[in-house]
């Protein structure tokens, strides 16, 4: 499935006003979770240099397995995305076959969903807040049209992953 999404940094005193506006959309709410993101290094090639990645997103009781392509260019972040469902003991499996957990994110994630997108208003650890605004479609043009109705700025979009943004803060 190909991902279209922009990411864009908020100023968390400003989440619950982007809440009411999402919501006056009609979004459906869909939960708030707790998300531990384990990234992976894989033992014979090196994800940061291809741009892809290997994640296991856990969620209570539930793991997703994900890969992510290498980015398109695009106005906003363009790839490909492959997720599946795996038992918690998936993570063995890893280990025993040679990938390394390289990377952990945490963040407090809320969900919304409408209108051909899925957004998100993230609280993620020792990067700050963001909202994500994730085309169901695969298309640029319902990205851009919450943009502007959000009351966001293309100033606010960040291209980087989350990823690269803590690696960017642990090794200056």
């Amino acid at each position: 499935m190909r991902e279209v999404e922009g990411k864009f940094r908020v100023e968390c005193s400003n989440l619950e006003s982007l809440k009411s506006i999402i919501e006056s959309l009609g979004l459906e709410f869909k939960g708030e979770y707790l998300e531990i993101d384990k990234y992976y290094k894989h033992p014979c090639r090196d994800f940061l240099s291809t741009d892809e990645a290997l994640r296991l997103r856990i969620i209570g009781d539930k793991v997703l397995l994900t890969y992510k392509g290498p980015r398109r260019d695009s106005r906003f972040k363009e790839r490909i995305e492959l997720s599946v469902t795996v038992p918690q003991d998936l993570e063995d499996i890893l280990h025993n076959l040679g990938f390394q957990e390289s990377l952990v994110v945490v963040k407090k994630r809320r969900y919304y969903e409408g209108l051909n997108v899925v957004i998100t208003i993230d609280i993620v650890e020792n990067l700050g807040c963001f909202i994500e605004i994730e085309s169901k479609r695969g298309e640029v043009g319902d990205v851009e049209s919450l943009v502007k109705i959000l009351g966001l700025t293309m100033d606010q979009y960040v291209s980087e992953t989350y990823v690269e943004m803590l690696l960017k803060k642990i090794n200056p």
